[in-house]
C-alpha cells in the first residue's frame, strides 16, 4: 500500500523514551535511551566512512618479541569499523600474539556487537596474519538492585565500558604463493588491494562492483566489526619475518555511494583511498628492504616486485647514498627518464596518479621517471638530503617539460 505525502515514516531504529516529570523511571527507559543514542552515533559513523583515523600504528616490540612468542606495540589511536562504532585506544599497548599458557580470566560479562566465528587469538602455523582491532563492552563492579515490588534484591553490573579487542586471523594464502618467498609481501598486498578487479574494471564496467574483491573477503572470520591495522608473516624457526601495515590498513573511506552507478568503482572514495595505501605500503616495503639488503644497487624490481603503485619515491645511490640503484632497479623494465620536473609539479604528480591503475611489471608498459630539480640541486651543493627517483604509471600526464622563467638552466628536461 502506497504511503500519502506528509504521512510519517517511522525509524524504529532510534526510538526514544520521551522522559517528562512524573513518568516512572525505570532501567528499561534508561536502556532504550541508550540504545537510540548508540545507534544514532553508529550512522553519523556510517555516513563519515571507517578505517583509521588517527594513530594504531603497528610495530614489533623489541624489547619482548621472541621468536616463539611474538610481541607487537600497537599505538593509541581511534578508528571507525564499517557499523560506524567508534574504536578508540586509549593508551600504546604491546599485545602477544599466541594465547598464554594461563590466559587471564574474562572479565565478569562481556557485551558484543558482533560474534566472531573463531577466537581468532593465537598462531598455529606458519603462514600471513591478519590484525585487527573490534569494539567490545566489558562490565565493572557491581551495584545494588533495589527490590522494588516482586523483584528479590541481589546485585547486577554497575558500569559498562566501551574498550577493544584485538584478533589475529589467518589469510588463506596458497602453498604456492607462501612458498614464493621474495615476491610473498608485494603478492599478499596486492591481492588485499583488490588489483586484478582495479586492473580489469574497464573490461566489463557494466558488471563490475563498486568496491574491489579482495583477498580478505575469502577470510569467514573477518566481521564488519573488524578494521584491519596490519599483516604480518610468521614462521616458526624466523618468528615474525615482516609487518606489512597499509596492505591493509586504510583513512577512513566512504564506502557507500548516493548513488548506484557503473562509475562507483572509478568515481566512489574507494579508488582514490586504495591507490594511496599501494603508495604508502610501497616506499614502507621499499624502506624495509634498503635496511636489510646488503647491496641494494644491484637489486632489480622484479626480484621483489610483481607490482608497483601508480607512483612511488625510489631512494636512489646517486653519489654514493646507500638505496637503489634506477637504471639496475627499472633494468628490463620499458621506461622513459629520469627526466628533470619541479618540485612544486610533485604534489599535483601523486593527485593525478591516485585515479590511475597500479602497474604490473609483467605488462611491462611504460613506467616515467624523474628527478626533482630540487632534490638533485641539494645534493650537487654538498647538503646532506637523500636522493630521490619518482616514478609513474606511464599514463599519467608527463610533469617534465621545462617552462619559460620557471625551469632552471641545467635542471630541466626540454623538448
Amino acid at each position: 500500500m502506497a504511503s500519502d505525502l506528509f504521512k510519517p515514516i517511522v525509524n524504529e531504529r532510534t526510538r526514544a523514551p520521551n522522559f517528562f516529570n512524573g513518568r516512572l523511571l525505570t532501567g528499561e527507559a534508561m536502556t532504550d535511551e541508550q540504545r537510540a543514542q548508540r545507534t544514532a552515533r553508529e550512522l553519523l559513523g556510517q555516513a563519515i566512512g571507517d578505517g583509521v583515523v588517527y594513530g594504531l600504528e603497528v610495530s614489533i616490540a623489541t624489547a619482548s618479541n621472541t621468536l616463539t612468542r611474538p610481541v607487537v606495540t600497537i599505538e593509541s589511536g581511534l578508528a571507525i569499523d564499517r557499523r560506524g562504532e567508534l574504536l578508540l585506544l586509549a593508551n600504546d599497548v604491546d599485545v602477544q600474539l599466541v594465547r598464554p599458557d594461563d590466559p587471564v580470566p574474562d572479565v565478569a560479562k562481556i557485551f558484543r556487537t558482533c560474534t566472531p566465528i573463531s577466537s581468532g587469538t593465537y598462531i598455529a602455523n606458519a603462514g600471513v596474519y591478519l590484525l585487527t582491532i573490534s569494539p567490545i563492552r566489558t562490565g565493572n563492579g557491581l551495584a545494588q538492585v533495589s527490590g522494588l515490588g516482586d523483584t528479590p534484591r541481589g546485585c547486577n553490573v554497575k558500569d559498562v565500558i566501551d574498550a577493544v579487542e584485538f584478533r589475529l586471523l589467518e589469510l588463506p594464502v596458497p602453498a604456492a604463493t607462501l612458498g614464493d618467498v621474495n615476491h610473498l609481501r608485494n603478492i599478499v598486498a596486492y591481492q588485499c588491494f583488490g588489483a586484478a578487479h582495479l586492473l580489469d574494471v574497464t573490461k566489463d564496467p557494466f558488471a563490475a562492483d563498486a568496491e574491489p574483491r579482495t583477498l580478505l573477503d575469502d577470510v569467514t572470520a573477518l566481521t564488519e566489526c573488524d578494521v584491519p591495522l596490519a599483516l604480518l608473516y610468521w614462521t616458526a624457526t624466523g618468528g615474525i619475518r615482516w609487518l606489512d601495515l597499509w596492505s591493509v590498513r586504510r583513512r577512513v573511506t566512504h564506502m557507500r555511494a548516493a548513488s548506484q552507478s557503473v562509475l562507483d568503482g572509478v568515481l566512489d572514495d574507494v579508488r582514490v583511498a586504495v591507490a594511496e595505501a599501494m603508495i604508502q605500503q610501497f616506499q614502507e616495503h621499499i624502506a624495509a628492504q634498503l635496511a636489510v639488503s646488503g647491496n641494494p644497487a644491484s637489486l632489480t624490481a622484479t626480484d621483489i616486485f610483481m607490482y608497483l603503485p601508480p607512483a612511488g619515491i625510489l631512494p636512489a645511490n646517486i653519489t654514493g647514498h646507500a638505496g637503489f640503484e634506477p637504471s639496475q632497479f627499472f633494468g628490463g623494465l620499458t621506461t622513459l627518464g629520469p627526466r628533470f620536473t619541479e618540485g612544486a609539479r610533485v604534489e599535483q604528480l601523486f593527485a593525478e596518479a591516485v585515479r590511475y591503475p597500479p602497474i604490473r611489471l609483467a605488462d611491462k608498459e611504460l613506467i616515467r621517471l624523474y628527478n626533482i630539480r630540487e632534490n638533485r640541486q641539494a645534493i650537487d651543493g654538498s647538503f646532506p638530503v637523500a636522493p630521490a627517483v619518482v616514478f609513474t604509471n606511464g599514463h599519467v600526464p608527463t610533469r617534465a617539460g621545462a617552462h619559460f622563467d620557471l625551469a632552471h638552466w641545467g635542471y630541466a628536461s626540454y623538448a
